[in-house]
């Protein structure tokens, strides 16, 4: 609302997204076939000293803040770009912001209170549970068919409504 977006024509607004979506689902098509993450995004990961250097609990706070702000770290898909987009342009559903927060949330709740915690150091820091990583990067294709799979689906849709 605050972009004024929504003054501009349904149809206009709508064939913006389905170029930007298009555009999205071509660069997540190119990262595949290159075995890449997503290429617009920042190539910075998330520092892994926030543990050590805030403790457990408000580290991992931290981590999850500044890994779901969506576009400051790596991404294996342009889904989180086209979500933004398609929000800008005010063709979303408002609740979209709220489903990518638990999608994204949920996990990382999950990782921070399921996972035990493994035995400290001697230096009294704590070890990291690499297996979490590891099991990611494992799945990591299947995650980028999955997100590229339903911009697809995005983009049919819009394409029908623009369409019609």
């Amino acid at each position: 609302m605050a972009l004024g977006t929504y003054l501009l024509p349904e149809k206009a607004r709508l064939a913006a997204a389905l170029v930007c979506i298009g555009a999205l689902i071509v660069l997540d098509v190119l990262s595949f076939r290159r075995r890449t993450m997503c290429p617009i995004t920042f190539r910075r990961q998330t520092p892994k000293n926030l543990v050590f250097r805030y403790g457990n609990t408000r580290g991992a706070l931290i981590w999850g803040l500044d890994t779901g702000l969506a576009v400051t770290t790596f991404r294996i898909s342009a889904a989180t770009w086209a979500l933004i987009v398609l929000g800008l342009l005010n063709v979303a559903p408002w609740w979209q912001g709220i489903a990518y927060g638990v999608g994204f949330g949920l996990p990382i709740a999950a990782a921070i209170l399921l996972v035990p915690p493994r035995p400290d150091r001697e230096d009294g820091t704590s070890r990291e549970p690499h297996w979490i990583s590891g099991m990611l990067n494992r799945h990591r294709r299947f995650a980028q068919v999955v997100t590229l799979l339903t911009a697809v689906v995005g983009f049919v849709a819009v394409a029908q409504t623009v369409a019609s």
